[in-house]
């Protein structure tokens, strides 16, 4: 059978079942709806009003899916992948400690396929007993006849700009599959797919997490389509947002122009398995591997790109060093920007900062760090701020977004203005020349990531909000 043959309900799953890629699959959907529907005349719209009006019509006509009522609501984390990053760590400890509780059944939906560096953590999630999943991998009979009776479906998602259609479509698929009680997205783009995915297969309830302030912040992942995407998935009362800080609640609710009580704050939590120090042998080992045995290291842990401020970083780094000659900055990370940092350094001519890039062995390297450097612009809730301060090595930061709630200012470490590398510099030389005040800055670090980042904390605060739902729900 060839595509053309295909009979217009059922063709999109079947594409589904058969896409290798998003190519493919964006390739295949363009011309079975070239082939079943005239192309819509160009509008005199601009594509984002466009674009707006489609998810607004969509945000109105989806209806409450006959979902079944379970004692245990089926939660669908959905994101784009299982790769090394902050979000996804968290996706994964909500998930398992979720399904671990026994309270909910916790299942994983990734966009793309969660193998080689997309799969970091994949075993993470498989030892706690989770289902992960790639939408529009697989397709049984089963599935493709349900799908194919969502007439109404299929008229929402041919409104869709054919850039997002496969990708939607995919989802869609699963939850016409799966029916779960709640899909609760990560990230940016996978809160577009998913959002309106959801809202077409009539998911009762959709949570949209935000990881950081808004993306108009972040011109290389700035799409001109978030915006009017989030204002018209807001106008839906079953559509619910998270941040993982207040900061970054405020920003988006301005941005999407709602009011921030939409969004519930649920700050990052750590696990202490994850946070062992090393022995002192081993630590030893590991100074004598970098040759750093007798120097006070700063050390930075952040991925090379723009929003972090490598550049910052670096002219407090000479700083420093200016000023502590014994001392080395160790930056652990890799990003694209990596070519320039490494160009400025070979015409510095310093090797006492080294680019060590990607590690896996972060927590040594905190252990024989005197101090951490962060000189990010924007922030969520960062993880290796809360792991640095778990383990009890101070932190010189800035006030960008949710660090300014991520580290106890003249407590567990200082804050700086954003891009002010006079400052971050004067204050790491405080903490390396005082051992008195490092002591008492570790000690308190240790006791402050107990309190605020607790991972029971975050898992509580997660199940509440399922929970709140889930009551809704039967009571509707």
């Amino acid at each position: 059978m060839v595509l053309a043959d295909i009979p217009a309900p059922t063709a999109p799953l079947l594409v589904r079942a058969a896409r290798k890629s998003h190519a493919l699959g964006a390739r295949a959907l363009m011309k079975l709806q070239a082939q079943a529907a005239q192309v819509e005349p160009p509008a005199p719209l601009t594509p984002a009003q466009i674009l707006a009006s489609t998810i607004a019509k969509i945000a109105k006509a989806s209806t409450h899916a006959d979902t079944p009522h379970r004692a245990q609501p089926r939660i669908m984390h959905v994101i784009g992948s299982l790769a090394a990053g902050g979000a996804e760590r968290q996706l994964v400890y909500v998930a398992r400690e979720s399904q671990r509780r026994g309270s909910v059944e916790a299942r994983i939906l990734t966009t793309h396929a969660a193998e080689g560096a997309n799969g970091h953590y994949l075993s993470l999630a498989r030892e706690g007993g989770l289902t992960v999943e790639t939408a529009g991998a697989t397709a049984s009979a089963a599935s493709i006849e349900l799908f194919a009776a969502e007439h109404h479906v299929h008229a929402l998602l041919a409104a869709l700009p054919l850039a997002y259609r496969a990708w939607v479509a995919d989802l869609a698929g699963e939850f016409v599959r799966l029916r779960p009680n709640v899909v609760h997205a990560w990230l940016d783009h996978t809160n577009m797919w998913a959002g309106i995915a959801a809202l077409a297969t009539g998911v009762p309830h959709i949570i949209l997490s935000t990881r950081n302030v808004n993306p108009s912040h972040f011109p290389t992942i700035d799409y001109p389509d978030f915006l009017p995407w989030y204002r018209g998935l807001a106008t839906n009362p079953r559509v619910q947002f998270v941040a993982n800080s207040r900061v970054g609640a405020l920003d988006y609710a301005a941005w999407i122009g709602i009011d921030p009580a939409r969004f519930t704050v649920i700050v990052n939590g750590f696990d202490p398995r994850a946070c062992i120090a090393p022995t002192a042998a081993e630590v030893a080992a590991l100074r004598s591997i970098l040759d750093v045995e007798t120097q006070r290291v700063v050390l930075g842990v952040f991925r090379l790109a723009d929003e972090k401020q490598p550049f910052v970083f670096l002219d407090a780094a000479a700083q420093i060093l200016a000023r502590v000659p014994h001392a080395v900055v160790l930056i652990a990370g890799d990003g694209p920007m990596r070519p320039e940092i490494e160009a400025l350094l070979a015409a510095r001519g310093d090797n006492r900062i080294r680019l060590l890039g990607r590690r896996e062995d972060v927590s040594a390297l905190l252990s024989i760090a005197s101090v951490v450097l962060h000189a990010s612009r924007q922030e969520g809730t960062s993880n290796t701020l809360m792991e640095t301060q778990a383990l009890g090595c101070p932190v010189v930061a800035t006030r960008a977004g949710g660090t300014v709630d991520a580290v106890e200012h003249g407590g567990s470490g200082y804050l700086c203005d954003v891009g002010d590398a006079n400052a971050l510099a004067s204050r790491v030389c405080e903490i390396l020349g005082d051992d008195a005040l490092r002591e008492r800055m570790s000690t308190r670090a240790k006791a402050f990531a107990a309190e605020t980042f607790d991972l029971g904390r975050m898992v509580d605060a997660t199940l509440a909000l399922y929970t709140n739902l889930h009551i809704r729900e039967r009571a509707s």
